[in-house]
């Protein structure tokens, strides 16, 4: 009985250590490429870095802090921002907020850094973009907040 259990433990890890295998990389930045209308865009460098953050996320908002405090960080790279939340913060009000202001990296900012509480409505649009980044997130594997992918 002991060894049909490790037998099928072992089983099981090796059925998902395959079903996680990564995407190349280009197949990431084309995965993530598809989704770029949905990103909000922040800093005006050369460099692209894709990155899924949680406007609740505590080490989401200390990487937002961090490049929005270095100027360099903004001359140098570009960075696609996509709002992925993470299910046990609850962030879909926020992430509404954000998506449904005039100027949503302004509002994303001020949730982040300044931890303005504001929230909005899930509305179906807002649904439909933030279920495309869910579906690209999943296919890449994004299991952590920041997630960032570097264009080469």
């Amino acid at each position: 009985m002991y060894k049909l259990f490790i037998f099928t433990l072992l089983l099981g890890s090796c059925v998902l250590a395959n079903e996680l295998k990564p995407l190349p990389y280009e197949a990431n930045i084309r995965s993530v490429r598809s989704i770029g209308q949905d990103a909000i865009v922040y800093g005006s460098g050369d460099h692209n870095v894709y990155v899924f953050i949680d406007p609740l996320c505590q080490y989401s908002r200390k990487f937002i802090s961090m490049v929005s405090n270095n100027p360099l960080m903004l001359a140098k790279y570009r960075y696609h921002l996509y709002l992925y939340g993470i299910p046990r913060l609850h962030s879909q009000n926020a992430i509404a907020a954000v998506y449904s202001a005039k100027d949503p990296l302004k509002t994303l900012l001020s949730i982040m850094i300044d931890d303005n509480k504001t929230t909005a409505p899930v509305t179906p649009q807002i649904e439909a973009k933030v279920s495309a980044i869910k579906a690209i997130a999943l296919q890449l594997n994004v299991n952590k907040r920041p997630f960032l992918i570097l264009e080469k």
